[in-house]
């Protein structure tokens, strides 16, 4: 084919908007908070492994970073999947395997062991992409944006997480390996969430890829600039909760001398909170209003708190900074998302990479601060990292650079949707 042809790849024919179903978001939202209680419950256990078995803070900071890593490595495949296969199926299949690390979890010992363990657990993490692709193909997309905040509310299950693992380790699994039970509890409740998502939910009847190929939908990765642009808004909007929830428990207990039990319990959940009670805000001011002038207003003052941050004049500054970021950053990541099915229609491949950059990002994130903190005694650089981070996050949005010359969907010609096109030369 002669250079600078376009090869239509993909084209799905314009059919009715389903119309919503309620059952399948909420029972999607509830699994997805189970999965990130699963997901968060070691980040509360860190701190612990300090005083348990002497890690330093770096170590723990690296343990910390392992779910996130192994969430952003899945999280494209399982999109993926979702897009062929259907989200009742690969939800049911992810909490299932979610059940084997669990139970594994009530005999780890050792460093490397609770490295493995950690990593396996960022499975959970995967739970966003599933569910976001599943609710949004119930869903015509002039209520996506609302819906799937809502579906996004499955964030506060980290804190669940965190609390539930603090609170039974400190008040009912008290005897010296009574914490360990912490794992087959989870694992009971993934089991049984399991069976509900099988027995209970249900695929739209006219799925738009049921007969695509797995091939062609990974193409989605070659249509263009946007489909990368995407997915670094969420980096740093879903990313700030990725990366606080990993890695402030240790932070604020090596850097403020925080109690593991405060900040565990205390200090922590309240983000995840804000980042939760704020993504249906986003989702309904993204159906409303322009999406771009939206995030501008968001990631404009999100440059400002970042910065603030950075600095770290005293606590009560760097909490208030650390909770205006995840307010923010909850109702960013829910009007991001509204950016999926409004350009394209592989929503579970886009969700998968949108998601794995999120995850990424906590990894990433966390493993920057335990470097700075070991190479240079502190953690200013890695924060003024993250600042430069949202910076760029904002000068995208302003701008829409990339953005310009792409149609959303509802812009395209009538009767067909390009999902996207090769361009391939001689």
């Amino acid at each position: 084919m002669g250079a600078g042809v376009e090869n239509p790849v993909i084209a799905a024919d314009v059919k009715a908007e389903p119309p919503g179903n309620s059952r399948v978001l909420w029972i999607s939202s509830l699994a997805f908070a189970l999965g990130f209680a699963v997901w968060g419950m070691f980040a509360a256990l860190a701190p612990f492994l300090i005083k348990w078995y002497d890690f330093s803070a770096t170590q723990v900071l690296v343990l910390a970073a392992m779910e996130p890593f192994f969430a952003a490595a899945v999280s494209i495949p399982v999109g993926i999947l979702t897009d062929k296969f259907g989200g009742r199926g690969v939800f049911t299949l992810l909490l299932l395997s979610l059940t084997l690390p669990l139970f594994f979890g009530y005999f780890a010992e050792g460093y490397y062991a609770f490295l493995f363990l950690g990593t396996l657990l960022g499975l959970g993490g995967a739970s966003f992409v599933v569910g976001n692709a599943h609710v949004s193909s119930w869903y015509p997309k002039s209520k996506q944006g609302t819906a799937l905040g809502i579906f996004g509310m499955g964030n506060v299950g980290i804190t669940v997480g965190m609390v539930t693992v603090t609170f039974l380790i400190t008040r009912v699994l008290t005897g010296p390996d009574g914490w360990r039970l912490i794992f087959p509890i989870f694992a009971i409740a993934t089991l049984l969430m399991a069976g509900v998502y099988w027995f209970f939910t249900s695929d739209p009847p006219n799925r738009k890829l049921k007969n695509t190929s797995l091939r062609e939908i990974f193409v989605v990765y070659r249509s263009g600039v946007v489909v990368w642009l995407v997915p670094y808004l969420y980096w740093v909007s879903f990313g700030t909760l990725t990366f606080f929830a990993s890695a402030m428990p240790i932070y604020l207990l090596d850097q403020w001398h925080v109690d593991a039990i405060q900040a565990s319990m205390v200090y922590t959940p309240p983000l995840v909170i804000c980042v939760a009670i704020a993504r249906p805000l986003g989702g309904w001011l993204s159906d409303r209003y322009d999406t771009f002038n939206i995030l501008s207003w968001m990631f404009g003052i999100m440059v400002v708190l970042a910065l603030l941050m950075a600095m770290q004049i005293s606590l009560p500054l760097v909490l208030f900074a650390m909770y205006g970021l995840a307010l923010l950053s909850g109702a960013a990541a829910a009007a991001v998302i509204k950016l999926i099915p409004m350009y394209f229609v592989h929503v579970g491949a886009v969700s998968g990479l949108a998601k794995a950059a999120g995850a990424a990002c906590g990894f990433t994130m966390t493993i920057i601060l335990a470097t700075s903190k070991q190479l240079l005694g502190g953690y200013t650089l890695g924060f003024a990292i993250w600042a430069l981070m949202n910076i760029a996050a904002f000068y995208i949005v302003l701008s829409r650079v990339g953005f310009r010359d792409t149609k959303p969907l509802a812009e395209q010609p009538s009767g067909t949707q390009k999902i996207l096109t090769a361009r391939s030369s001689a």
